[in-house]
């Protein structure tokens, strides 16, 4: 560490880091993992929380990141790119269908909306710029997972953290997600039939840039009483998928 350093400035950053190994730590195991003394630890903590970088899960005590270090970020050059090629397309077909449509990429073990745009009747689906679930529930998840984007296919499996039950459709069994994610594969599209939220269908496909490598997905989310036939949905969303990623 050099003399100019601030080694409180570089024990935080240490904590921030930590994420990118599993998504929830407690503060014994931040001070435990980087030789803090508990002390120590909890300070830190404490200042990153109001800081507005972690958050603590009520029920298990464990912290977690905000969405604010991936805001900071938001104009990397995949997110730049996708705002580039793919907004005015998801536009026009969110006025083509009159639904929500929205970009997201993968966060560790979540998904991240980065895109979103909304169709001109008044009630329009969630979620806003900057939301963020886990993977396994929502359609553009599945199809992050399902084609390992960013490693977070790994990430999901290899974590010890319990997965979210959003309601009793959620499925957070791994061996069933991981058996699931081969028809996702093999259909090139996702569903998520109010396993996050009750009351709305989300259909989702992935986008690839010119490597054939998964950078983000998008999605269609419909108020499930107005869907009479999903194959229309299903088609758009490929179509759209495939259109953006014509374009890297």
């Amino acid at each position: 560490m050099s003399k100019g350093s601030i080694q409180s400035v570089t024990k935080a950053l240490n904590i921030l880091e930590l994420f990118t190994e599993k998504p929830a730590w407690s503060i014994a195991e931040i001070g435990e993992k980087l030789l803090f003394p508990s002390s120590t630890a909890h300070r830190l903590v404490i200042t990153l929380e109001e800081a507005g970088y972690l958050y603590r899960e009520q029920e298990t005590k464990k912290y977690y990141l905000t969405i604010k270090p991936y805001l900071i970020g938001s104009k990397t050059e995949t997110v730049s790119q996708l705002e580039k090629q793919a907004q005015r397309v998801i536009q026009l077909l969110a006025q083509e269908i009159n639904e929500s449509v929205n970009v997201s990429i993968a966060q560790g073990i979540y998904a991240v909306t980065v895109l979103k745009a909304n169709p001109e009747r008044k009630f329009s689906a969630v979620p806003n710029i900057g939301d963020k679930r886990q993977l396994h529930a929502t359609s553009v998840g599945k199809c992050l997972l399902a084609f390992n984007s960013n490693g977070c296919y790994d990430q999901l499996m290899n974590s010890k953290e319990p997965l979210r039950a959003y309601n009793n459709r959620t499925l957070t069994d791994r061996n069933l997600i991981g058996e699931s994610l081969k028809t996702v594969r093999e259909n090139g599209f996702a569903i998520d039939r109010e396993e996050v939220e009750e009351g709305l269908t989300c259909f989702g496909a992935p986008i690839f840039d010119e490597m054939r490598h998964c950078i983000a997905a998008i999605s269609i989310s419909v108020p499930t009483f107005r869907i009479e036939n999903e194959k229309v949905f299903i088609d758009k969303v490929v179509d759209t998928a495939l259109e953006i990623s014509s374009k890297f």
